[in-house]
């Protein structure tokens, strides 16, 4: 079997190395760029998932305090027990802001959600 010949490659003038100099530049910081806006964007939501595991985190201390088993509260809030056991112990836990204040509700609290500057923090 023949192989292909490959094209000949003519040697890249100054001015198209300058091009594409340029052109890898731009494409660095537009990398940069993405990379940056990307770890913001898993800092403020590792933030947003530690504020949510600290109110899990409140309100079992209140369910615990007020002496209420996950039943109790499975009756008073139509959640089932299984998914209030993971939203109490998983710490990937996802819940919704109405998940958190119906059970916020079922214990006689009220779940308040806040928007502040981060640079007041």
């Amino acid at each position: 079997m023949k192989r292909e010949a490959r094209p000949i490659r003519r040697p890249l003038s100054d001015s198209d190395r300058a091009r594409y100099r340029g052109l890898r530049a731009e494409l660095d910081q537009e990398r940069d760029d993405i990379v940056a806006q990307g770890r913001r964007f898993k800092a403020a939501r590792d933030a947003t998932a530690a504020e949510l595991r600290h109110a899990v985190q409140l309100l079992k201390a209140e369910r615990l305090a007020q002496g209420l088993s996950l039943a109790d509260v499975e009756e008073r809030t139509g959640l089932g027990k299984s998914a209030l056991s993971r939203l109490e112990t998983d710490p990937d836990a996802n819940p919704t802001l109405a998940t958190l204040a119906r059970y916020a509700e079922a214990l006689g609290k009220q779940l308040a959600v806040s928007l502040h500057d981060p640079a007041a923090d």
